[in-house]
């Protein structure tokens, strides 16, 4: 059986953030010493197996990020390759850093700069760490709807902004502030799918959500439009704002002046 053994092994006062310090290297042995940070992302199947396979064929594995909180190592980047060093039954280096900052924050502009997390490890933050009840809310909507996490979070906090919404997303700060917004789009958008074949698409959601918002903006004249105007739609791909301009065009085809509603940038 291993001896349990934990060994400093360098301390140079790196500061790679402003709020993070490097303290060195430690070498453990034990893991019983290594706890997941709270409200870090899931486990994700693909990438233990990825992880194990590079480390069977190339015998290294990139040191996770810890932080010491008594007698425990909390780690704050890396649990996927702590996971398999165990199953392996790998001793591991582990940087050990010394934040100005909360661990999660610190997890957060850890995972911000290598672009590590997705809309979802953010969500399961949200909702493990800081317990925001619109994050679980969120969740229910998702997993309802199956539709784009990024894009839901936008339409249902549609009045600020889709730069603003991220950064608050990210944070654990974001609140719903258009509930009936979001919930008349994602109504909407099943209405639409026998007539406009990409309707769940993500871009073509966001740009939707921009329309529904318009004053005047009603949805029965767009299905009415779609059905008389079929080969007036087309897919705008990756872009919001060839989405937008063509339910513009639909929505407003041949229509009295009155009845137009500007539904375009």
């Amino acid at each position: 059986m291993k001896k349990n053994k934990e060994i400093l092994l360098k301390n140079n006062g790196v500061k790679i953030h402003e709020q993070i310090n490097v303290v060195g290297q430690v070498y453990v042995t034990d893991y019983s010493r290594l706890e997941n940070a709270e409200g870090q992302r899931d486990l994700k199947a693909k990438g233990i197996k990825e992880l194990s396979e590079s480390i069977a064929e190339y015998g290294i594995c990139t040191c996770p990020i810890v932080v010491k909180h008594n007698r425990k190592y909390i780690v704050v980047d890396g649990w996927h390759r702590i996971s398999v060093a165990k199953k392996k039954d790998l001793d591991i280096v582990c940087t050990l850093v010394e934040p100005s900052c909360t661990i999660n924050d610190l997890m957060i502009i850890l995972n911000t700069t290598q672009i590590n997390w997705n809309p979802e490890a953010y969500l399961n933050n949200g909702i493990v760490y800081h317990k925001n009840k619109d994050y679980i809310a969120l969740r229910q909507i998702w997993e309802d709807t199956g539709l784009n996490l990024g894009a839901l979070y936008e339409i249902f906090s549609n009045d600020m902004g889709s730069t603003r919404a991220k950064s608050l997303f990210e944070k654990g700060e974001w609140v719903i502030t258009t509930k009936q917004l979001g919930n008349k789009v994602i109504r909407y958008v099943e209405e639409l799918n026998q007539y406009i074949s990409f309707s769940y698409k993500t871009n073509f959601v966001r740009a939707f959500a921009y329309c529904v918002a318009k004053k005047g903006f009603k949805i029965q004249q767009l299905i009415n439009q779609c059905k008389k105007y079929p080969h007036k739609i087309y897919d705008s791909g990756d872009s919001v704002t060839g989405h937008r301009d063509m339910i513009n065009k639909v929505y407003n085809n041949c229509c009295l002046e009155e009845e137009q509603v500007y539904l375009g940038k």
